[in-house]
């Protein structure tokens, strides 16, 4: 019997889906893109870094 996904499985399933159907969209128009993942931790940082960079 299969168990139920926790709502992180979940969102960790989902970002990568729609990463991939970014990448596959991207590829029909004819651009190449890089798949980048990156650690919650990670993310919160590079949003921190934009904060800083474009609310002077």
């Amino acid at each position: 019997m299969a168990t139920k996904m926790t709502d992180k499985q979940k969102e960790q399933f989902y970002r990568k889906r729609r990463n991939l159907n970014f990448q596959s969209s991207a590829a029909l128009d004819g651009l190449d893109t890089k798949l980048v993942e990156l650690t919650d931790e990670q993310v919160l940082e590079r949003l921190a870094a934009l904060r800083r960079h474009y609310e002077r």
